[in-house]
């Protein structure tokens, strides 16, 4: 039963890792600052991505979560801005916590560590 469960794992992460790769349609022409990510840029974005995904799902979950019970606690009550209730302000925050990229990409990798 768990050789089951370790196989889904591992095509799981598996399968984030070829959706985390440059496709050919996001390729860029290749400047003088910045190159080609190696190797290593490769294996710290499925390192990264394997840790980033739980956490950024937690934080969505959580987030939307919060934010059902502070939608609730305050409704009609009148919000910051004209002639509004904090409905949408709430909706905003609940909104940007599970947008954003939710891999991390080689080139990011290569960007900011400097391979």
């Amino acid at each position: 039963m768990t050789n089951k469960k370790y196989s889904g794992l591992f095509a799981a992460i598996l399968l984030l890792s070829f959706l985390g790769m440059p496709s050919i349609s996001m390729a860029q022409q290749p400047t003088s600052r910045t190159a080609e990510p190696g190797f290593f840029s490769v294996l710290g974005s499925v390192v990264l991505s394997i840790l980033h995904v739980p956490f950024k799902a937690v934080t969505c979950v959580g987030t939307q979560a919060t934010a059902a019970v502070a939608y609730a606690a305050t409704v009609d009550v009148e919000g910051h801005y004209d002639g509004g209730t904090n409905g949408k302000d709430i909706g905003e925050t609940a909104r940007r916590s599970c947008t954003g990229s939710w891999i991390v990409r080689p080139s990011q990798v290569a960007r900011d560590y400097g391979e």
